[in-house]
Order: structure tokens, then sequence, then C-alpha cells
């Protein structure tokens, strides 16, 4: 085992690290909340985008390389370097102290890098290298000349979360009044390819997350606005040699309260207005995901829909890979809903224990989600709902006093 200190490097060759291993951080400050994170940088070392930091309300990164757990005394980061795409060449471990409190008051604490069960590597610290910092680099897992590398930083920064963020190229954004905190990542290299343009990312790092059947956050709409509510499904390569079988559909269907009828939105037949009914616009087909890049299908829905449909409105959102692209597991593809409107954030993700069904390569449709929209709001709920095995039937909605109901019996929708 090697015993690190601040700033020593080491090659993987020279510890034995291998592909696969996981990061254990146990820091102790007594009642004091320390929240640890993996950030996942660019060749120069700038934050890549909100997917790949990984940290307690965003336990793992879109492709699968890292995910996060805790128990009562450690946070555990388990890495697959393999799955890790091309334009990330730094993880970086970082801590931020909760409150007024500062890293001077870390007890006994360390990072150990663990593979199959075996120390390979620990970096021990305390407080006493610390005086008003709030924030810091803990330990870096990078690529230099095609070689991996680890680095125990243990550098401190005074301004907190702020001075962390500015030092991996980003800009930190004014606390908004419903106190969600945003970080403007306009410096920072995007995860897609480098002839396209795209526009900076801005990161939440209190989005809400729900992962479980039947749990839900309220989004309040902000009244005369003219920002759309933005809905994004968002799945990874599934990792085998073919491409034609990584291919998802978002379909959006559409009930009133004051309705019995649904209507659906998809691409490319179905794609809707935002301006008339159904007041829900697709904005294309997306047939590809790669290691690089997850796939993802964008679907804008008017925030006053309510207004022009006379009450509220139930939306369900759900993914669908049909028998033509090739039998595929939609658990592999790992699927995701994002909506945000104006900063708030809340995504949708997959969670296997919520939907074994989805195991089976023989389950096509998956509901990632459900949008109850009044004029003050929107309830988003999560569903995690397959389809029967073998079957291309679509989610259907119905409204039972002010309760929606689903049943996965509607339709079946083809793109052509």
């Amino acid at each position: 085992m090697l015993n690190l200190i601040m700033g020593q490097k080491a090659k993987f060759t020279e510890v034995g690290v291998m592909q696969q291993f996981t990061l254990i951080a146990e820091l102790t400050a007594g009642a004091t909340v320390i929240d640890v994170a993996c950030f996942g940088l660019s060749g120069q070392q700038k934050l890549i985008n909100d997917d790949y930091m990984t940290f307690y309300n965003q336990p793992r990164t879109p492709c699968g390389a890292i995910s996060w757990q805790s128990t009562a005394t450690q946070q555990r980061f388990d890495i697959d370097l393999s799955k890790l795409p091309d334009s990330v060449d730094y993880l970086v471990l970082t801590a931020t102290i909760d409150g007024q409190a500062t890293m001077r008051e870390l007890g006994a604490s360390s990072v150990t890098l663990e593979q199959a069960g075996q120390i390979l590597a620990t970096y021990q610290f305390d407080g006493s290298a610390f005086d008003s910092e709030r924030a810091m680099m803990l330990f870096q897992v990078y690529r230099k000349n095609n070689i991996w590398r680890i680095n125990a930083i243990g550098q401190g920064f005074n301004g907190g979360l702020d001075a962390l963020v500015t030092h991996f190229g980003g800009d930190v954004a004014d606390e908004p009044t419903d106190q969600l905190s945003t970080i403007n990542t306009t410096s920072a290299a995007p995860l897609v390819n480098a002839t396209k343009t795209e526009q900076p990312t801005a990161v939440s790092l209190k989005k809400v997350i729900l992962d479980k059947p039947g749990s839900e956050h309220r989004i309040n709409l902000t009244k005369g606005s003219h920002d759309y509510l933005t809905v994004e499904a968002i799945w990874i390569d599934n990792g085998d040699a073919s491409a034609d079988n990584d291919d998802l559909d978002l379909r959006v269907g559409i009930l009133a309260q004051s309705s019995k009828d649904m209507s659906y939105v998809h691409a490319p037949k179905q794609i809707g207005n935002l301006n008339s009914m159904p007041y829900v616009h697709h904005q294309g087909d997306v047939q590809v995901a790669s290691a690089n890049e997850p796939g993802k299908e964008t679907v804008l829905v008017n925030p006053a829909i309510a207004e022009y449909y006379g009450g509220k409105v139930a939306l369900v959102f759900s993914v669908y890979s049909a028998v033509s692209n090739g039998v595929v597991s939609i658990a592999s593809l790992q699927p995701k809903m994002r909506m945000q409107y104006q900063d708030q954030i809340v995504e949708c993700t997959f969670n296997i224990k919520a939907s074994p069904k989805a195991k089976s390569r023989f389950v096509y449709t998956y509901v990632i989600g459900i949008a109850i929209i009044d004029e003050q709001g929107i309830t988003l709920r999560h569903s995690g709902e397959t389809s029967k095995r073998m079957s291309e039937a679509t989610p259907k909605l119905t409204w039972k006093a002010d309760t929606v109901q689903l049943k996965m019996d509607g339709a079946a929708m083809f793109k052509s």
C-alpha cells in the first residue's frame, strides 16, 4: 500500500491500479456536514457540464463511469475508466463544509483508493494544514501522455465553493431568489463534438432528483413569464458494438382535466405547436448515443398550457425503443428526464430497483415521469412504469376527480 503525502503523485502502474476502482473519502468534523463531489474535467481542467459532477444529489454520470454512495462515515465513488468519455481527462474529488465552519475543524481524515477490496493507496490528513478555507480539492485521478495517474492534492480555498468553481474555469452566478445555487460554465469545454456550437450550460448544485415511483416535486411558474418549460429525455450508449439499438424516442401524452381524449406529441410525425393546441413542441428525432455524447430528445412546453386548456393538464413523458431497432433493455440505456423552468431543475432518474421489468430486452416503453400543470405551477412525479413484454402500447392517462391514473394500454405509434 502506498501512503501518500500532500502533493505526491504516482502512476497507476506504480500502484497496481486498473480501470475499475473505488475512491473512499472519510472526513470527520464533529456534527458539521461535509459534502464530497467528483468533478469530471477536460484536458484544460475546465468543468465539462452538470452531468459530470457526481455527488449526493446526482449520484451517477450518464455513461455509468462514476457512481456515488454514502454510509454514516464514508462517501464512496465507484469508478470505471473504460466507460469514461474521451473528453474527460481529470477526475477531481472535492469537499465543501456546511455553514460557517472551516476545514481547520477537520479531525483525522483520509482518501483511500481501493480495488477489489484491497487498499492500494491512501492519503491521510487533518485540519492542521488549513485555516479559514471552506472548500478543498482532496484527490485527483488524471491522464497524462495516455497514462493514468493519481495525485494527493490537499489544496484549500478561502472562498469556499465559489473559489473552487472559479479554479475549474466556471463563473458562479448570483444566488437566485429561490435559493438554488447555480454555476455558469461559460469557459468550460462542452461534452460534444468540437465542430458544434453550444450555449453554455448552467449547473445547479441543488437540483431535485426523483428516483422512486410516486416521489414528486413542485416547480413554481412566474406569472407573465415567456420562458418555456424544457423537458429532455437523456440516455446513454448501451456499450455493445451496435449503434442501431441506441435509439430511444421521447413521447408526450397530453390530457386536460376537462377532456376525455388524449393527444400525443412525438417526432417526426406529430411534433406539435407551442402557440396552438397542444402547446407542446418536439424539437426533433435523435437516433444515436455514444460514449462521448449521450442521446437526447427535447420537448418544449408552453407554461400557460393550463390557462389555454381552461384547467389542469396532465402530461406523461415516456421513452420507447421499437422492436425494429433490435431488442435492447431499457435498463442498459439508463434513461432519465430533466425538466427545467428558468433556474428550477428537477430530474427523474432510472431506478432498476423500482422498475425491474425494464431489465427485459422485450420491454419497449418506459415512463419516466408525469407532470401535472396548473396556472401556478407544475408538479412532477416519478413513474417507472413499463409496457408489458413484447408490447408496443403507449401510456394512457385518465382523470378521476383531481387524481391522474396511468395505464399502459394506449394505441401503438410508429415513426414511419
